[in-house]
Order: C-alpha cells, then sequence, then structure tokens
C-alpha cells in the first residue's frame, strides 16, 4: 500500500530533493512511502530472482513513475496534462485531500513504516 505524509525535515531524503533548501523550507515536501508483502508460492522461479525483481526492479519501476510526475509537473508530458484538464474536477478533489491530509497536525507520526534510508520505497519529492 502507499502511505503518503508530510516529509519530516529531518528525513535523509530531504538532502538529495531536487529543490533547494530555502525552496524545501518554503513549499512542504510529501513522503510516499510504498510496501507489499509477496508470497508467490512459485516453485519453479528460484528465490534469488524474485528478490532480484522485488528489491531491484520494482525500484527502478518506481524511479520511472516518479520521473513521469515530475515531467507532468513541469508540462513535458502533453497528453497527461490534456487529461487532467479533461478530468479537472476528479483533480481538484485529489488536490484538496491531499493538501487537508498534509495539513499541520493531520497526518500520524512515524515515517510511514519504512526505515528512514531512502531504500524502503520511500521518496521525497
Amino acid at each position: 500500500g502507499f502511505v503518503i505524509e508530510k516529509c519530516p525535515s529531518d528525513h535523509p531524503m530531504v538532502k538529495v530533493s531536487t529543490q533547494s533548501p530555502s525552496a524545501s523550507a518554503q513549499n512542504d515536501l510529501v513522503l510516499v512511502t510504498f510496501s507489499f508483502t509477496v508470497d508467490p508460492k512459485l516453485p519453479i522461479i528460484p528465490k534469488s530472482f524474485i528478490n532480484f525483481f522485488l528489491r531491484t526492479a520494482m525500484g527502478q519501476m518506481w524511479n520511472m513513475f516518479l520521473n513521469v510526475a515530475e515531467d507532468v509537473k513541469d508540462g513535458k508530458r502533453v497528453e497527461h496534462c490534456d487529461e487532467i484538464e479533461r478530468k479537472r474536477d476528479l483533480y481538484d478533489w485529489i488536490e484538496e485531500r491531499t493538501r487537508v491530509m498534509l495539513s499541520e497536525g493531520s497526518v500520524g507520526g512515524g515515517n510511514g513504516g519504512g526505515n528512514g534510508d531512502g531504500d524502503d520505497g520511500s521518496a521525497a519529492f
């Protein structure tokens, strides 16, 4: 599942954020943590391959997802931007719900279940 929360100011990923330190102080960063449990029960597939896929390939897929989100934010993905405009009511609702979730005091404590090192699927953006 996904956990979306306000990024703690001391999170290690804040250091590698694409925002400048002054911008980070002015704009709230969002911490997104993705976790799941898999028990494939596929004895024909070696466990080492499954581990590789889950630890390496899934991380690369997550990075690709974040790159698309950044491109949409920067207006580089015209088709995505057009679709967002076509469904403006839905995206306005999503943005409002996100603002409410990230507002001061509305997000629970903790770091979303990760270990805080950024290797757990968490990313600050």
